[in-house]
């Protein structure tokens, strides 16, 4: 089968490689199509020739057709059209059990090496495709959409005041975070910022009332007058790293307010009463919940989806998508002839 191997610094290459063997508890996926993300491109970038992840290196929002199923797969076949949920778990401890896989007691390896022909998936990892939505548009909806919507769906079960949402961050989860607030009550007002300018237009296509610039200089004191004064309500922090920017997240919240670490870290900056959570992934259980706002277009998937590439022009891909945030959002690698 063909294969994407690292090579070198921003470079893979598209190899024959043997195709993984099965378990009695696997089906083996023929790849449709697998779209790229900040990991993806990060290990793309990396300097070094040795793959750290074997071949299909660190794709993982995978969709595509079982080709076929091991002995003792009991719920899927030959011909289903599937999405594959990358948090590899057991599926039988106490926490699986109680549908929180990430907490997962005896965790499996993560579900990765999409940008292949096929790849070898446990039964419990694989999630049922919507019929309705093409493979190409349903690769987001496992991390994409189940990220943003389990931050917010945490962030909202803590009874506060939800009037203004400030979203820090719009690629394609801050993208997803700004469209996923506007489905809850007491949402009356959602901030988008991101310093590129493509990206605030689209949040403002897709749900934002307004969108900022977060390196001009009145920034803080723009969402410090929320409120009355008072900041943000919620801050849902979709890509920041740098501590003094987080810093400025903080400072712009209001007393008892809430900042969610969706994709970036966590720093209180100093003692208030404000509240620093973070978040990984999405339960299993959230997924059904999640298709149901796709199909009712409550979210849009295609305005985050921007390119498509074959696999054989993987490195086009990702140097737009890591080089280009101006011109590129999601970028799907196509598996498929």
């Amino acid at each position: 089968m063909k294969a994407a191997v690292k090579v070198g610094k921003e470079r893979f290459e598209t190899r024959d490689v043997p195709a993984p063997e099965i378990g009695p508890n696997d089906c083996l996926v023929r790849v449709h199509y697998c779209a790229t993300c900040a990991w993806c491109y990060e290990e793309w970038l990396r300097d070094g020739v040795n793959d750290l992840y074997g071949p299909g290196v660190t794709g993982h929002e995978m969709a595509g057709v079982i080709e076929r199923a091991g002995e003792g797969v009991t719920r899927w076949r030959a011909g289903d059209a599937v999405l594959t949920y990358a948090a590899g778990h057991c599926g039988e401890c106490p926490e699986c059990r109680e549908g929180r896989e990430t907490y997962c007691r005896k965790p499996m390896p993560t579900v990765i090496h999409g940008y292949a022909d096929y790849i070898a998936v446990p039964q419990q990892c694989l999630l049922p495709s919507p019929a309705c939505v093409d493979l190409k548009h349903a690769t987001l909806i496992s991390d994409m959409v189940g990220t943003s919507m389990h931050a917010i769906r945490r962030a909202f079960a803590v009874n506060l005041d939800r009037g203004v949402v400030a979203v820090w961050g719009l690629g394609p989860v801050g993208l997803f975070t700004v469209q996923g607030v506007r489905t809850f009550a007491g949402v009356k007002r959602v901030i988008g910022l991101d310093p590129v300018a493509y990206r605030r237009g689209l949040a403002l296509e897709l749900g934002a009332d307004e969108t900022l610039d977060p390196t001009q200089p009145d920034i803080e004191e723009h969402l410090r007058n929320e409120n009355g004064g008072r900041g943000v309500n919620y801050a849902f922090n979709c890509a920041l790293r740098n501590p003094d920017v987080i810093d400025l997240v903080f400072r712009t919240l209001k007393l008892d307010g809430y900042l969610m670490n969706v994709t970036g870290q966590a720093r209180s900056g100093f003692q208030a009463e404000k509240r620093v959570d973070g978040t990984f992934y999405f339960f299993k259980r959230e997924y059904d919940e999640n298709v149901r706002l796709v199909l009712d277009g409550k979210i849009r998937l295609a305005p985050v989806l921007t390119h498509e590439y074959p696999l054989e022009r993987i490195n086009e891909a990702l140097e737009l998508r890591a080089k280009h945030p101006d011109q590129a959002l999601k970028v799907v690698i196509r598996c498929v002839p």
